[in-house]
């Protein structure tokens, strides 16, 4: 059973799943014990010295999850890395991990003290996190608290900190970044690689009227074939890179082929 450490920790991102998926775990070896009770059909591979991160396949899209306590604590090269577990991760795939919070008040009273205490462990803010993940191109990012203490906020508040979502009392911060939306993810598990290649096709391949007809009657078929059922079809339209008279046009042109498409 879960203890409680990890019933509080990272874990707490990571939903049952009963498929056989793919976990890379880098220096987190703690978890893998907790993490086989959630995903009991997992493959494991574990990782505990993280300089070795560049010895691995060069395949991308090989891991559902990647967990790296520590990427955002030691090191320098943060970017590098954030982009390497990107590389590495599933289209719907996350990458969990954690940092010390630069505004956590025993920071603070520490500094007013004339005392930092830089002990090779990184601090960030929220905010820099944020950028930095979007800059290595993760879509979604969640945070939750990995552990509070109970400071009284009210001087540094009057001193012009704010406390959005208690940031003040949190000394570390847990991260869930996704490489896609849960949307995107969402489209992305139903069906095969192959198959969403050939509706982007259709859908560009209308969108700039080329062989109009043809391309949406074999855009019909696809859908007959592989059971690709309205809902599907018109959250893809919505999320595709296409203009918007083109879906306007493939939403009123599906209604005669017994389609109805939000």
């Amino acid at each position: 059973m879960l203890n409680n450490f990890e019933r509080r920790g990272l874990l707490q991102f990571v939903p049952p799943d009963f498929l056989p998926i793919n976990v890379l775990l880098i220096d987190s070896e703690e978890f893998l014990s907790g993490l086989r009770e959630i995903l009991p059909a997992a493959q494991f591979f574990l990782l505990n010295e993280p300089n070795l991160i560049k010895k691995l396949p060069k395949t991308p899209k090989i891991f559902d999850l990647i967990v790296a306590k520590e990427v955002l604590t030691v090191g320098e090269n943060f970017y590098s890395m954030l982009m390497i577990f990107n590389h590495l991760l599933k289209d719907s795939g996350m990458l969990l991990t954690q940092f010390y919070n630069v505004r956590f008040i025993g920071v603070l009273e520490n500094l007013r003290r004339g005392k930092f205490f830089n002990n090779e462990q990184r601090l960030w803010a929220k905010a820099d996190v944020v950028k930095l993940l979007d800059d290595a191109i993760y879509k979604e990012i969640h945070f939750l608290p990995g552990e509070r203490i109970n400071f009284s906020v009210n001087e540094w508040e009057n001193f012009g900190f704010e406390n959005f979502n208690e940031d003040l009392t949190t000394k570390i911060w847990l991260v869930k970044a996704c490489k896609c939306t849960a949307e995107v993810a969402a489209l992305k598990d139903l069906f095969t690689p192959e198959i969403r290649a050939d509706l982007s096709r259709f859908l560009h391949r209308i969108e700039y009227d080329i062989d109009l007809e043809e391309n949406f009657q074999r855009l019909m078929e696809l859908c007959e074939r592989e059971g690709i059922f309205d809902e599907y079809l018109s959250d893809f339209i919505n999320q595709a890179v296409i203009h918007a008279a083109a879906k306007d046009f493939i939403r009123e042109r599906a209604k005669s082929f017994g389609h109805e498409l939000n």
